[in-house]
Formats: structure tokens, C-alpha cells, sequence
């Protein structure tokens, strides 16, 4: 079995703009971001795609539509691919909650694994839901050059996953995920390559 995984992130957001954590709440992409999804299209369609999933999200459905657009490969939306859900935190930015919640703001920072906002998922919890996907993919035996379409938070844990990095415990490190960055990993039988991350060579020049 010989699987690509093109892992995208959604190009940049409103929430992304004015540094808001935004979760699973709406948040659209600004201007640039359509310009971002419309590179990073260009760029995967250099080879063809398989197939093509992305978070339920309205930002990553937006970035994923150039891309559906140009192969003539239909989407599939599933929850699963979601960012991290902040809970009580969507639509705070990070300034007031660094200001008025320090304890909440140490805990992120420090990137624990098991806290959770009020109302939201802890970074554990976001690693189970997207390796579940992946995995369940790996199970199905799909192969060829599937593209994810997801989020930061959510990339970062899914390549935590790959590595085998282990889940309760902070990461020993952080990987940088940019607006419509190419991560590619190959699974070949049992062994898992990642071939790159925050590729975004083809976002030179955007303005």
C-alpha cells in the first residue's frame, strides 16, 4: 500500500488576522486568503489527486475550493478534521486572554496535552479525532495522493502522531504550520516518511 498525504493548512482567516482563537466557531478568509488557496491549488495540481477531504469549517472549505475546482475531484467534509475547540476561548483574542486569564494563557503556552478550555478539547483530545482519520484511511487501504485540508493545532498533533511522539506529555517540539503550508508524508506498507513541512514556496511573491 502506498499512500501521499498532501496535509494543507486553510489559507489566512479573519481569525488569523486580528489574532482571535477562533476553534470550530465560523471565521472566513480574508482576501489573501483566497489568493493563498488559489496558489496552493496550483501547486498540488502539478500531479494529479486522488482524493480530497477537509474540515467542515467554513475557512477550510474555502480554501479547498480552488483546489476541488481545478482537479474536478469531489470534497468530502468531515468534522474530524477540525481545528482544536477552544470552548468558552472562541472569539477571544489572544491579548485579552493574556491579559485576563494568565493561568488559561501559562497552559496554552506550555502547551499541556491534557487542559481543556471550558467547553473545549484538550490537545489530546484533538490528536485522537484526526489520527482516528488518518488511520482510519491507513485501515481502508486508500492509496494514490490524497489531499487533508485542516488546521494548525490539528496538523501539529496529526504529525505528533506519525512520529510516534508520545500524547500526555508537552511535545518536545512545535512544528511551524503557515497559512496554506504543504506538509507531505508517504506511508508505504508500515513505514511513514515525512517528506516536508511549511512548504510554501509556491505563497513567494503573494502579496
Amino acid at each position: 500500500m502506498h499512500i501521499e498525504l498532501i496535509i494543507v493548512r486553510h489559507g489566512q482567516s479573519e481569525g488569523n488576522r486580528d489574532r482571535v482563537f477562533t476553534g470550530h466557531g465560523p471565521s472566513p478568509l480574508t482576501e489573501r486568503g483566497r489568493r493563498e488557496a488559489e496558489a496552493v491549488a496550483r501547486r498540488i495540481m502539478e500531479k494529479p489527486v486522488t482524493a480530497i477531504y477537509a474540515s467542515d469549517l467554513p475557512r477550510a472549505l474555502e480554501t479547498a475550493a480552488p483546489l476541488v475546482e481545478k482537479s474536478g475531484v469531489p470534497l468530502v467534509a468531515d468534522p474530524a478534521l477540525r481545528e482544536r475547540n477552544f470552548g468558552d476561548l472562541t472569539g477571544t483574542s489572544f491579548a485579552d486572554i493574556e491579559a485576563r486569564h494568565p493561568d488559561v494563557w501559562r497552559a496554552l503556552l506550555a502547551r499541556d496535552p491534557l487542559f481543556r478550555p471550558p467547553g473545549g478539547e484538550s490537545n489530546v483530545d484533538c490528536r485522537t479525532r484526526i489520527a482516528g482519520f488518518v488511520e482510519g484511511l491507513f485501515a481502508r487501504g486508500v492509496e494514490g495522493r490524497i489531499v487533508l485540508v485542516s488546521h494548525g493545532v490539528a496538523i501539529n498533533q496529526l504529525l505528533y502522531h506519525l512520529l510516534g511522539v508520545p500524547s500526555e506529555q508537552p511535545p518536545p517540539v512545535v512544528f511551524r504550520v503557515d497559512n496554506c503550508s504543504v506538509q507531505r508524508v508517504e506511508r508505504h506498507e508500515d513505514t511513514v516518511r515525512i517528506l516536508c513541512i511549511n512548504d510554501r514556496g509556491h505563497l513567494e511573491g503573494l502579496t
